[in-house]
């Protein structure tokens, strides 16, 4: 009985000394984990809050030596003196009507695109998607210049149409639609045809809520890329009071490159909406990127 017990004893000994260790390393790898995470917010933060600060900043504190993180005094005379700019209006304007007009035929034509070649049969359906698949290891550099000269012919340069037209139907959103309507149970149609639902009821009364969060993702990404675009507009706007806010602040830097709290100030409009967008619709994006990726 001694010797049959003994060997339990040094069992559980040594399962109990191992257990600590393992939690001792667990807890370990957790540290030197948020340690890294730590690390990469100060340095991706950082340098956006020290600018968004330093916009409430005046003329004659911005440069001081050492910096300094809060403004002393606190000024709100950099914004109003940039909002004040029948100019820098005009670009915020074209700027929105840029991003905007994007998502909306983006999100649309995408999710259109998006249910035909994952819910829909017809001949040529897997050729279609490929060539969506080629399309996207194209660089976009590539294809300025066709664009140019398609815009050009139908005479649309300087016009909203040559910004947005280009952007209607992006091939990376309609991967996007696809690979998440994809996940969709087909039953949910059938049912909806049996009550007498229309192919086009069905799209925006059934799937479309269901697919919520790759639109979200959709409008997000169309967003940001509109909303930041510089060399699309710069090649086919030819007039200041077409600029887009990107473009416009490259020349509002040469008018104003000395005045940094003003520069500051003005490209805190190029940052703010887009982050002000994904903090309130994070919950979406991220549901529509992880489903998409682990489910397709």
């Amino acid at each position: 009985m001694a010797q049959a017990t003994a060997p339990t004893k040094i069992s559980a000994h040594t399962t109990t000394t191992n257990t600590g260790e393992k939690y001792r390393r667990f807890r370990w790898t957790n540290m030197l984990i948020y340690l890294m995470l730590l690390i990469f917010i100060l340095t991706s933060l950082g340098p956006f809050v020290f600018s968004f600060l330093s916009s409430f900043k005046t003329f004659q504190h911005i440069l001081d030596f050492p910096p300094t993180l809060l403004p002393n005094p606190w000024t709100l005379g950099n914004y109003q003196q940039v909002l004040s700019d029948p100019a820098f209006l005009r670009w915020l304007l074209n700027a929105f009507i840029y991003a905007a007009g994007t998502v909306v035929l983006n999100v649309l034509f995408s999710a259109m695109a998006g249910y035909a070649l994952s819910r829909l049969h017809f001949p040529g359906k897997g050729l279609i998607f490929i060539v969506t698949l080629a399309v996207m290891m194209i660089p976009s550099p590539v294809t300025i210049i066709p664009k140019f000269l398609v815009m050009n012919d139908l005479h649309l340069i300087n016009t909203f149409f040559a910004l947005l037209l280009p952007a209607m139907a992006q091939p990376f959103s309609v991967f996007l639609m696809v690979q998440f309507m994809k996940t969709l149970p087909k039953e949910l149609e059938e049912s909806a045809r049996i009550d007498g639902a229309s192919r086009w009821r069905t799209f925006y009364q059934i799937i479309l809520p269901l697919v919520k969060p790759a639109l979200t993702a959709v409008a997000i990404l169309s967003f940001q890329g509109a909303w930041n675009d510089f060399l699309w507009p710069l090649l086919v706007l030819d007039t200041r009071d077409m600029y887009t806010l990107p473009l416009g602040l490259y020349f509002f830097k040469s008018a104003h490159y000395t005045q940094y709290n003003l520069l500051i100030a003005g490209s805190m409009f190029n940052a703010i909406p887009v982050l002000v967008l994904f903090f309130i619709f994070q919950r979406y994006f991220i549901e529509g990127a992880v489903s998409t990726g682990v489910k397709g």
